[in-house]
């Protein structure tokens, strides 16, 4: 049974089994994932801004990792109510089984399971943050909305200041460079994909006026900067959310669309304004890509995406079962040099994990969409913030899956970690309308205890030992990666590192 008021204010109790007193593992993760596109100095010899962002991922799995051992060894007596959700749990629990079964077989197992490892500890990493979610409700939730917008605002900042100095320096600059902090353009896209219904539940979720007028400005620009990279997955997928939204919500969902609506409108006439009436009052041809969207779809409606889809086809062919292994487009997709994975979401766990856990994965999923969609008829009519949050959180949903058939925002780093945090606030969200008078809690036996210790410690060794030796020496291991022996003009392919083959 739900409980349609809000438990946003309920405290944790010191029966809960939380990640923290006083510190929150969703706001840092939604800090280091606010500024990881930020970074002007590499964090280790060699990185570039996708290591960077690869490195502190890493960090924010360790943290999660050092969050649960810490917990178990300091509050050996403590209780928690789990999260309630077995049969979605049971098909990931399946999915990740057969995951480790396809690593163990694999060309490298070492790379198999970094990839392996890095996924379970994101879901980790996501189970935390929903327990903290439910625990602390809106507080935590509009504090991490907050960080979000802070974040973009942040980079929006460099963005102007980036602006300025090529309107001064004279001459049509290359798109390319009005896009900064991530080694490929479209990775600003896959974050976009994930932070837009985030900003426009910030604007929903504001109640003070400046706070609701920054959150405006925010998102408003937030979508210009789409509109200057023309993702067109991002847009796709934000349309599709919307779309999916409005037919699952109808009335419910007008207060959101409309807000999207706006919020892109007035997006649009900043693009307008800056990147098209400006240029040509100076004699220069509009700034960005928009204008040749339509162009470069007709000439490559793929983008160059049809090899990389035969390639994983064949793969799935070869290894129906258990798949090639996790990680492992990046080995047998060498040979068509467009990429370290399928830009496909669906491919990629198809042909490296198998059909099996593909399937898995895919009723997780369609679990989790069904528990979302569901929670509408429990929410009281006049529980307007719920009801916006709830088609926040299904736009965001499908416009990352939709997004995810032609992107590789599920491989990138920053776009991980924001998919987590969604999954994570979407996750602690459904759990905190629950009544917890309803709720069981549990007390894990020391045998429990030490095997969660235990694998979560394996957990690292096999992120460690996946990271090195290459994150040793970055800068050799990459332009090794580049192969200029075998291939003419080879640029690098990003998937774990910048350098993303193996």
């Amino acid at each position: 049974m739900l409980n349609a008021q809000r438990t946003s204010d309920m405290p944790a109790t010191d029966a809960t089994l939380t990640v923290a007193s006083g510190l929150s593992l969703a706001v840092v993760v939604a800090v280091i994932a606010a500024i990881s596109p930020l970074l002007s100095f590499a964090l280790v010899p060699g990185a570039g801004f996708h290591d960077n962002q690869r490195i502190l991922e890493i960090f924010c799995l360790v943290l999660t990792s050092f969050s649960c051992v810490a917990l178990l060894l300091l509050k050996p007596g403590a209780k928690f109510r789990p999260l309630h959700d077995y049969r979605m749990l049971s098909f990931l629990a399946l999915f990740f089984a057969l995951g480790l079964a396809s690593s163990a077989i694999a060309y490298s197992p070492r790379h198999a399971l970094l990839e392996w490892s890095n996924l379970l500890l994101l879901v980790v990493m996501s189970s935390l943050i929903a327990m903290e979610i439910r625990d602390k409700g809106s507080i935590l939730l509009d504090r991490i909305l907050l960080v979000c917008g802070l974040g973009s605002a942040f980079y929006i900042f460099i963005e102007i200041i980036n602006y300025i100095a090529i309107v001064n320096a004279g001459g049509q600059p290359a798109n390319i460079i009005f896009v900064s902090g991530f080694d490929n353009y479209r990775f600003l896209n896959h974050v976009q994909t994930i932070t837009l219904p985030l900003l426009g539940l910030f604007i929903c979720r504001s109640d003070d006026s400046r706070k609701k007028i920054f959150a405006w400005v925010v998102t408003s620009v937030w979508w210009t900067l789409l509109y200057v990279s023309a993702g067109r997955g991002t847009f796709i997928g934000m349309l599709a959310g919307v779309g999916v939204t409005w037919i699952f919500l109808r009335k419910d969902a007008l207060p959101w669309s409309r807000v999207m609506l706006w919020s892109a409108l007035a997006g649009m006439a900043v693009y307008l304004l800056f990147y098209v009436l400006i240029p040509l009052t100076l004699g220069l041809q509009p700034f960005g890509f928009l204008f040749a969207v339509a162009g470069r779809t007709m000439e490559n409606p793929d983008s160059g995406r049809w090899p990389l889809w035969i390639r994983a086809w064949e793969i799935m062919l070869g290894h129906p079962w258990l798949g090639a292994g996790p990680l492992h487009f990046a080995h047998f997709g060498r040979t068509v040099q467009a990429g370290a994975h399928p830009h496909n979401w669906v491919a990629q766990i198809a042909c490296e994990w198998g059909i099996p856990a593909f399937l898995c994965l895919v009723a997780a999923l369609a679990l989790g969409l069904r528990k979302l969609q569901g929670v509408r008829r429990y929410l009281l009519p006049a529980d307007r913030e719920n009801r916006l949050t709830l088609a926040a959180l299904l736009t965001a949903a499908v416009a990352i899956l939709v997004d995810g058939l032609v992107s590789g925002l599920i491989v990138m780093p920053t776009s991980q970690l924001w998919i987590a945090l969604y999954i994570g606030i979407t996750w602690g969200w459904l759990a905190s309308l629950r009544s917890p008078q309803a709720e069981a809690t549990l007390r894990l036996s020391p045998v429990t205890r030490v095997f969660t210790i235990a694998g979560l410690l394996t957990l690292l060794y096999f992120l460690g030992n996946g990271l090195w030796p290459e994150i040793g020496n970055l800068k050799l291991y990459e332009e090794q990666n580049l192969q200029q022996d075998i291939y003419a003009d080879p640029i690098s392919r990003p998937r774990i590192w910048l350098g993303g083959y193996f």
